[in-house]
């Protein structure tokens, strides 16, 4: 997989986090990053230059983050994929930035309702784990995987 970062430059503001990880796993009792299994791209982070990335293709998922200015939920960016041949996923930031990985399938990332599970917003509104519900196929103790709605996660592509 490659990273295309194009626009960093000429940005309008810059982002006041920006990582990518390789995703192994999921921490439910987390969120945030910290709900994320796995090891940091070291050649992203918020000083990133327009350039292309060479990314391992070793792990199930890779998951790129960017914390925009307030408002936060609105100037964010998130792209979760998985490493697949001759596919290409992309994003844009309202800053102009655009995020492009080659060689990576693009994955939907559905919302989970207030409350889910009974879990506060900061874990059902949270991207990250909202991702890792889905693509770990999170089963709470003594719950079900999802409150009947399976549609949530999808099925897993080889």
């Amino acid at each position: 997989m490659v990273l295309e970062v194009r626009g960093m430059g000429s940005a309008s503001q810059t982002f006041v986090q920006l990582w990518g990880m390789y995703v192994s796993g999921f921490k439910p009792e987390k969120h945030c990053i910290y709900c994320l299994k796995g090891k940091k791209e070291d050649s992203i982070h918020r000083e990133i230059l327009d350039g292309d990335y060479t990314l391992k293709t070793d792990s199930p998922y890779f998951y790129l983050f960017a914390m925009g200015r307030v408002p936060k939920h609105e100037t964010n960016v998130h792209m979760a994929v998985r490493p697949q041949s001759g596919s290409v996923a992309s994003i844009g930031s309202v800053y102009g930035v655009t995020f492009t990985i080659r060689d990576a399938f693009a994955l939907r990332v559905d919302r989970l309702p207030d409350g889910w599970m009974g879990l506060t917003a900061e874990y059902t509104r949270c991207r990250n784990f909202q991702f890792g519900v889905q693509m770990f196929a999170y089963r709470p103790a003594n719950g079900p995987e999802h409150p009947g709605d399976h549609s949530l996660i999808p099925e897993q592509v080889v």
